[in-house]
């Protein structure tokens, strides 16, 4: 299952775009060996097509097994630590089920309650991966097999993402209805520890754990607490769990630790005898993120408590945990009642509020000739869409929540058949799914797959040599987004370092003070037929327009982009003729999500309003200095990749300029022909910058998004509070109205 959710997660990803989100394990039937697994994907980001991912799965039978790619050695690292920390060694990996695998004795366990020391090596693990190899962990997630459940599996997914900011730290909190709270990861929250206990032992009433007897001296955790016999509420199959973990990050959240994920599973330490006597569990990982920690979360459960077996049945329920932010309980009700025709009850002690569904469907799944002792309603269900369909709703109808966990558990409600020795139960499945919501001020764009680029139908006009893609180059293929090599990369940071000028003007409105440098991290090469065929045919006939005027080719205007970087400048010079249409690179501000649209799809230019609020006409402006284009660029708030800003790369056809200090609107004079852009020569005039105005959308094409970082005295500036950026960039306003020159 971890080799097929690897291939599955790598295509998504890499090919598709799309971001991994959770990745949860499920198990049923008698010895729990009917497995699901669960994988939610949302918004595309251009990133995750060059960020590798690796899972690594603990099993306390013995086994660590590994699947995903071998990043930067990854694999060799990773058998160093185990071999190291862990004393295991090597096995042989069937590749049928895994990549690499490994044989320990490192996970422990004791009693019949469950009780095992696999919250310790996760973190130990955890600690490696993202401190010491400096990879981002996607996902986190345990289960329980074995006919009583005290089998456990730890499944993790890291994200090899080294232009994301790593070192974060991370607890995680196991809350147990046997009786206790076990905590993991304390070496990183500093004085929270000792904030926690105070929460635990003042609000929960928690006493620290007192070792029985028989008990050996080696640690499980590395902090336990002993619950009130009140402390978990159980009725049936509901508990309050899901209330309790948000208890938590609150607290957390005051001290700077945001949720980050959380899972459910169970143990039955007696399932021929007390099958219905489930002990539960939650682990709840944090990490430390004080701009998350502090936003408002909301928990909605959806479940299933069978009532009968011949044949079975079961009630639908929904709960919601958590403050009504916004009036959001409203929302929610209304989407219940009226979508999902749910009816309110009142509500129990185990949550905020309740409501009764009947649109919950489970189908059973026979196994084998004694398929009963598996359980009844083992097959599909339709929860898994009820779960997306409430996602889309709090994502993108309230427009003021992101999904930050997603986890499901299966259960079963035992009914008794017989008595004496001839006594049997059957079982019927219980679903769970959990999903926690982080509120989110004011409305926030993601990266969204772009629409089918439709196909040019014919080889494009001279495409770039270097393009890979064959379908590209045959005309058969809309688009192909392809990572920047290490090579190209280089050629970004020299741009973005040469062109670089320690200058600040009016439309730097974000309030953070200038970077001293900007760090390119990542790029994408976009090979897109149709935009490039419109591009060489305007370059062609801007060639054939300035041969026919004598002398202009000695006027030409150079952008220092073009000085910048020799290699991307021999790129807009044909060995034979030349660069007759006065061809060069240019840079535009953004934030990821725009930058990968504008790569399908270029710049519109809307000469409807071509007064509203630009400074020389309504047209798309370029810059030559990523100063410029940083005052315009932004980073997509709140999103996968937070605190990373965005500039287009552009090839740009500047043939002849039309030269002004002076702000008006100029376009007619390029769109009458005589010229073919307007240069706002703004550095002349105060000091500030040029900028390159262009009418026709075919004389740019956008090749290259870069991602960048924006530091100061070698330390990352964290993004600042502020609005998205405007749509199109704009000169600073005048402070003077200088002559006109023409060139």
């Amino acid at each position: 299952m971890g080799k097929l959710t690897m291939q599955l997660a790598q295509f998504m990803t890499n090919e598709c775009g799309w971001t991994l989100q959770v990745c949860d394990a499920g198990n049923l039937g008698w010895a729990g060996e009917i497995r699901e697994q669960q994988m939610k994907f949302k918004a595309p980001h251009p990133l995750n097509l060059v960020a590798p991912l690796v899972m690594i799965e603990l099993r306390q039978v013995g086994y660590i097994e590994i699947n995903g790619t071998n990043s930067q050695d990854i694999f060799e690292k990773l058998g160093g630590f185990f071999k190291t920390k862990w004393q295991a060694y090597a096995k042989e990996a069937d590749p049928n089920y895994c990549d690499l695998k490994f044989a320990t004795d490192a996970f422990k366990s004791r009693g019949s309650e469950g009780e095992n020391n696999m919250g310790q090596r996760t973190m130990e693990l955890v600690d490696f991966m993202v401190k010491e190899c400096q990879w981002t962990m996607v996902t986190c997630n345990g289960g329980n097999f074995g006919r009583t459940g005290a089998k456990r599996e730890q499944q993790l997914i890291f994200r090899n993402d080294e232009f994301v900011q790593h070192g974060a730290d991370h607890i995680m909190v196991e809350l147990r209805t046997v009786g206790y709270i076990e905590i993991n990861g304390l070496h990183d929250a500093g004085d929270t520890k000792e904030h926690l206990i105070s929460f635990m032992v003042e609000q929960w009433g928690c006493k620290e754990y007192t070792k029985y007897f028989w008990e050996s001296d080696e640690k499980y955790c590395d902090l336990k607490y002993t619950c009130p016999d009140d402390f978990y509420y159980r009725y049936d199959l509901a508990n309050n769990l899901g209330k309790r973990t948000l208890e938590l990050a609150s607290f957390l959240g005051q001290h700077g630790w945001a949720l980050m994920l959380c899972n459910g599973g169970s143990v039955t330490p007696d399932p021929r005898h007390r099958p219905n006597r489930i002990l539960r569990e939650q682990q709840v990982k944090f990490t430390k993120s004080p701009e998350k920690a502090a936003a408002p979360l909301l928990l909605v459960e959806f479940r299933t408590q069978p009532y009968h077996d011949e044949p079975a049945r079961w009630h639908s329920y929904i709960e919601i945990c958590g403050p009504d932010t916004n009036g959001v309980y409203d929302k929610l009700h209304h989407f219940i009642t009226e979508y999902m025709d749910g009816q309110m009850c009142e509500t129990p002690p185990n949550c905020d509020r309740l409501y009764q569904f009947d649109g919950f469907r489970m189908y059973p799944a026979k196994i084998g000739e004694e398929g009963r002792y598996e359980g009844l309603m083992n097959g599909e269900s339709n929860i898994g869409q009820w779960t997306m369909r409430m996602c889309d709703y709090m994502v993108d109808q309230v427009a003021e929540w992101d999904l930050i966990v997603c986890n499901s558990d299966n259960l079963s409600q035992n009914f008794q058949h017989g008595s004496g020795d001839n006594k049997y139960f059957i079982g019927v499945t219980a679903r769970e799914m959990q999903m926690v919501f982080r509120h989110r001020p004011g409305g926030r764009a993601v990266f969204m797959a772009a629409g089918q680029v439709k196909e040019l139908g014919h080889p494009p006009l001279q495409p770039p040599p270097y393009w890979t893609e064959e379908g590209c180059i045959a005309g058969t293929l809309g688009q192909k987004l392809v990572p920047g090599s290490a090579e190209e990369l280089a050629w970004m940071q020299e741009i973005l370092d040469k062109t670089f000028k320690n200058k600040v003007t009016r439309d730097r409105k974000d309030g953070q003070p200038l970077a001293d440098r900007f760090r390119a991290v990542q790029c994408i090469r976009s090979e897109q037929p149709a935009l490039w065929n419109r591009f060489a045919e305007r370059r062609r006939e801007v060639a054939e327009s300035c041969k026919a005027t004598m002398g202009v080719f000695e006027s030409f205007a150079t952008p220092k982009t073009m000085e910048a970087c020799e290699a991307l400048s021999q790129r807009c010079t044909h060995a034979s003729v030349g660069n007759p249409a006065n061809q060069a690179y240019l840079l535009h501000g953004t934030n990821p999500t725009s930058a990968v649209a504008i790569l399908s799809s270029s710049f519109t230019v809307n000469l409807a309003g071509k007064s509203a609020g630009t400074m020389f006409g309504a047209g798309v402006y370029l810059a030559e200095s990523s100063t410029k284009a940083d005052e315009y660029a932004r980073d997509d708030m709140g999103g996968e990749y937070d605190g990373l800003y965005a500039v287009l790369v552009c090839r740009a056809i500047l043939g002849r300029s039309y030269v002004t200090e002076k702000a008006g609107d100029f376009s007619d004079q390029v769109l009458s022909g005589e010229y073919h852009h307007v240069l706002g020569d703004r550095e002349k005039a105060v000091g500030t910058f040029r900028e390159f105005i262009f009418f026709h959308e075919a004389s740019i094409y956008p090749e290259y998004a870069v991602f960048y970082r924006r530091e100061k005295d070698g330390e990352i500036l964290p993004p600042p509070d502020r609005e998205r950026a405007p749509k199109m960039m704009e000169m600073e306003t005048p402070e003077d109205e200088p002559e006109m020159t023409a060139v």
